[in-house]
């Protein structure tokens, strides 16, 4: 009852807005004499997949998907790997791929310094997104890694787990009007109140929440008519996702998601729609512990640190979070303490992630270590040396299966054949694309290399979803090989612009009706410098603590 008051009151709120005026800023209201144009909407959800809704679709609980998918262009889309938020989100961007980006996980491998950090700060990557090169303004809200937001012509409002609750728009006046006019937030409050076998917990409807307040922002920057695109993030759906997969309580948030969809397709300001995540979903059936494997198998060798000694002093994450969280003094804590001196603190079973796994490496007798859900890392020196262990390794981890005897892994990939660009040998030497059903922890600490599902009942997958519908899309079209790569070349294409060398991704012409003008216009690849580019640098956050609270740190 209280979310349908909250929604209720919105849609009033939107009615008396449109006789609001702006206050020096560049936002929600057009100014005087200033002409309408027809927008184009992405719409980003976080884990979208038809793995998951076409179900939903098929038995009517989705009816503006079914509409979508039924007079649109609708396909599954590779993503680059690993598929996780980070890096996805600016391979989308950019059209770049992790190797001109710079950075291929949530955590980076420092082996000449042997540290590891965070790398999902905006400044981290080496990239231009697409709408910087767009001639009208753009409105880009809730976008993940894109923390602190940069200036663009229109407005930019950073998202995902490594924005902070503060600083996280452009123009900076923005972040006080959206808290005014509604009530904005970037995260829920409740996040370590999250539980996979408690979906009833006080965090849930503050996600609904959330969900409506990205709509709510959406509806009106369309309806002021000032932007060329809009894109907006949906991201703590895929939050619900990893907690519950394919529960009620995810249901719930889709039917949501639907019914705003079906309202934003009504509205006259709207032309070209797109749907879009940045990776799939599955849900999990085993969990490996790929440290764990790679110890057990001389790979990796490990030493006692102060975490061990907290571990046996009974101090664990599962025990000190909810406690703070229930005490509200949490996020206080967090930015308290240095993030390497959170990172220690162990789980209830003596396993650290991150930076705290720095501390228990043997960085001198160790030949490799991974992060999660993919990138491994080979720490010699030696070119030589470093190309005969990631040989020997590729051959180990090819064709291991979990206990009851399914494949692990659909490919054991090495990295210089995943990605390209001048970054390449700063990320990983071999790529685990984690088999249907799998998670792949980057803890160090288990004692078993196998696992059950645990903080997680989904898990990310390598396709997600992308639907096109509009009055220049051909929904007569079948797309068969669409990747996350060909979104950025493809919105230029269609706005008129010319495609960056340097994008890796194509146009995808086949979209168009056959009578319209971007169908019937060659692709134009034009030479263009950054705008903006990556700064050794990383924003100090409580991101890391944030990410261990969503169980990307597994």
């Amino acid at each position: 009852m209280e979310s349908w008051i909250r929604y209720t009151g919105n849609y009033w709120n939107r009615i008396q807005r449109n006789d609001l005026q702006t206050q020096g800023t560049q936002t929600l209201c057009l100014s005087e004499g200033e002409e309408e144009e027809m927008t184009t909407v992405v719409l980003g959800l976080d884990g979208g997949c038809f793995e998951l809704i076409q179900p939903w679709i098929d038995d009517g609980t989705l009816p503006t998907f079914s509409k979508l998918t039924e007079d649109g262009v609708a396909s599954d889309m590779q993503s680059c790997l690993p598929p996780v938020t980070c890096p996805n989100w600016q391979c989308y961007a950019t059209g770049t791929n992790p190797g001109k980006l710079g950075v291929f996980w949530w955590e980076a491998v420092d082996r000449d310094a042997r540290t590891i950090e965070n790398r999902s700060s905006a400044g981290d990557f080496d990239g231009t997104h697409y709408w910087r090169l767009l001639e009208g303004d753009t409105a880009v809200v809730n976008l993940p890694t894109s923390y602190p937001p940069s200036e663009i012509d229109g407005i930019h409002v950073a998202g995902g787990p490594g924005a902070e609750q503060a600083g996280y728009t452009q123009p900076e006046s923005l972040e006080e009007e959206l808290r005014e006019r509604y009530d904005y937030a970037v995260h829920p409050e409740k996040m370590s109140l999250l539980s996979g076998d408690n979906p009833d917990n006080e965090c849930v409807p503050e996600i609904y929440d959330l969900i409506d307040m990205r709509f709510d922002v959406l509806e009106d920057q369309l309806e002021s008519g000032e932007y060329e695109l809009i894109h907006v993030t949906v991201f703590y759906l895929n939050v619900l996702q990893h907690f519950y997969w394919d529960m009620d309580v995810v249901k719930r948030a889709w039917e949501r998601i639907d019914e705003r969809v079906s309202q934003l397709l009504e509205m006259q300001e709207l032309e070209n729609f797109f749907v879009m995540s940045d990776h799939g979903s599955n849900g999990i059936e085993t969990t490996f512990r790929v440290n764990t494997w790679l110890e057990q198998h001389g790979y990796l060798q490990t030493e006692s640190s102060i975490s061990d000694y907290l571990h046996r002093a009974g101090i664990t994450q599962e025990r000190v979070r909810p406690i703070l969280a229930k005490l509200g003094v949490e996020w206080w804590a967090r930015r308290l303490l240095p993030e390497r001196v959170q990172m220690l603190l162990p789980d209830e079973e003596g396993s650290v992630d991150k930076s705290g796994k720095a501390d228990v490496i043997d960085w001198e007798s160790s030949q490799v270590v991974a992060s999660g859900q993919g990138p491994v890392y080979v720490l010699a020196d030696h070119p030589q040396e470093r190309e005969r262990i990631v040989d020997e390794l590729v051959d180990d981890l090819e064709g291991i299966t979990d206990p009851d005897g399914n494949p692990v892994f659909d490919q054991v990939l090495r990295g210089e054949d995943v990605y390209s660009g001048p970054y390449v040998d700063r990320g990983p030497d071999v790529v685990l694309d984690q088999a249907a059903g799998v998670h792949i922890e980057g803890k160090i600490g288990h004692d078993g290399a196998f696992g059950s599902p645990s903080k997680w009942h989904g898990e990310n997958k390598d396709t997600g979803m992308f639907i096109a519908h509009g009055p220049e899309i051909d929904g007569n079209e079948s797309l068969t090989d669409m990747h996350i790569l060909d979104i950025a070349p493809t919105l230029l294409h269609l706005h008129g612009g010319g495609v960056p060398e340097r994008m890796d991704g194509d146009v995808k012409r086949e979209l168009f009706a056959a009578e319209s003008e971007p169908a019937n216009r060659e692709v134009q690849r034009i030479d263009a410098e950054d705008i903006d580019s990556a700064e050794s640098r990383t924003v100090e956050s409580d991101v890391a603590d944030r990410l261990e609270d969503l169980g990307y740190m597994e």
